[in-house]
């Protein structure tokens, strides 16, 4: 004879057993739980609207003619990372062709980049899991880093998630090689170049600067009055005749 009780005793969808699974606030405010996201926010996100806006401006706004001479760059990278025998370089066809995607996807005027794996994956006709490969082999070349956020939940309660994940914010990067040979595709001065001009310019505008320049460029208006009354003093002091008025 078996020693087993009733199957009605292990009800699971009893009274009972539906208050232990209910949670505090539940039982305490009689409203029902919402069902959660239960989306995992990564580590080191931030707050979407934060960083990224200015990282976009800075990084992700160039002209045309620079778009074409990054890509045309990032094609001659590849083409020189590849190793005999071997079919793909540093980024492979998939890493041009995701970077393709980003360039041409960028915002021209705010440089906004921010799709996400199964957009991308949908855009370019690939796995997202593909794509997820060829993002990470185009951050360890340099030519691409992102930014984690998450954004908060409206109206969530203290017991609930507050925040949820969403997609990464996209910055479009150049190693120094890169930077260099679009440099040359697009036939700007060197670094080196550009600061020996600068210099020359600052010191063409010194030597032939009056003394109102001077105190023109000085951006302190405390500090622009001082050397404005010290200025009517030295004049006063040496007048341009050479002498100086009797007391």
């Amino acid at each position: 004879m078996s020693n087993l009780l009733p199957a009605a005793t292990f009800n699971r969808t009893s009274p009972c057993a539906n208050n232990i699974a209910r949670s505090f606030s539940e039982i305490t405010t009689g409203v029902r739980d919402r069902a959660r996201s239960n989306s995992q926010v990564r580590r080191h996100s931030k707050n979407a609207g934060g960083v990224e806006v200015s990282l976009w401006r800075t990084h992700n706004t160039f002209p045309k003619d620079e778009h074409n001479a990054r890509m045309r760059a990032a094609e001659a990278f590849e083409h020189e990372t590849k190793l005999p025998g071997k079919r793909n370089g540093a980024l492979g066809g998939i890493g041009l062709d995701v970077l393709r995607c980003l360039l041409r996807l960028r915002g021209r005027k705010d440089g906004r980049l921010d799709p996400t794996y199964q957009w991308i994956a949908d855009k370019i006709h690939k796995s997202r899991s593909a794509v997820v490969e060829a993002v990470a082999r185009l951050k360890a070349c340099g030519f691409l880093d992102w930014i984690r956020r998450c954004v908060p939940i409206k109206d969530a309660l203290p017991d609930e998630q507050q925040s949820e994940q969403i997609s990464n914010a996209f910055i479009l990067l150049q190693p120094p090689s890169v930077r260099e040979c679009v440099r040359r595709m697009l036939r700007k001065p060197s670094e080196f170049v550009r600061a020996v001009a600068e210099k020359l310019a600052r010191q063409k505008k010194l030597d032939t600067a009056t003394v109102d320049d001077v105190i023109a460029e000085v951006q302190c208006p405390e500090l622009r009055a001082i050397l404005a009354r010290v200025r009517v003093s030295v004049d006063s002091a040496n007048p341009p005749s050479g002498h100086t008025e009797a007391l």
